[in-house]
């Protein structure tokens, strides 16, 4: 059987112009984008996160699809909980029979909630090489942890 490649352009909601685009080979999960997404902003992995398939944070729809451990451990006592439990991201790529033009929410961090929308820009013949891998980079992304103290000085 032979491998695609998913090109999925991610948008930093609330910061104009700060996008990258990334590209997942077919086999590939969710786990790997969200990898791709890490070093792609900056940003440490120390946090939990969750993918939505129809592109809208915190959808009660049922499509959404979270760290293993947040999968493998639903909490009974989490009153915010609507709908089925979350799945988990290590679902491979080629089962989530996306299509072009697709939006998915991508959440990572819960408290401090760094929102991206991912947009699946096309689906090509895997040419070889390493994946995941950043194909494009636009704009500066802000920090995941702010300097606090340079934004005191500032107010």
């Amino acid at each position: 059987m032979s491998k695609h490649v998913y090109v999925l352009k991610a948008d930093l909601v609330g910061f104009r112009g700060v996008n990258r685009t990334i590209a997942v080979r077919s086999d590939q999960t969710l786990v790997d984008v969200h990898y791709a997404l890490q070093d792609a902003f900056g940003w440490d992995d120390d946090h939990l996160y969750s993918f939505w398939l129809d592109g809208k944070f915190w959808s009660p729809a049922g499509d959404e699809y979270t760290h293993p451990w947040h999968a493998a451990e639903p909490n009974p006592f989490d009153l915010f909980a609507i709908g089925p439990s979350p799945q988990s991201a290590e679902i491979r790529i080629d089962a989530l029979d996306l299509a072009n033009g697709q939006r998915i929410a991508y959440l990572f961090d819960f408290g401090d909630e760094w929102r991206v929308r991912l947009t699946l820009r096309e689906i090509v013949a895997d040419g070889g090489g390493p994946y995941p891998r950043l194909l494009a980079s636009v704009g500066d992304a802000p920090p995941q942890y702010p300097d606090y103290e340079d934004l005191e000085d500032v107010a």
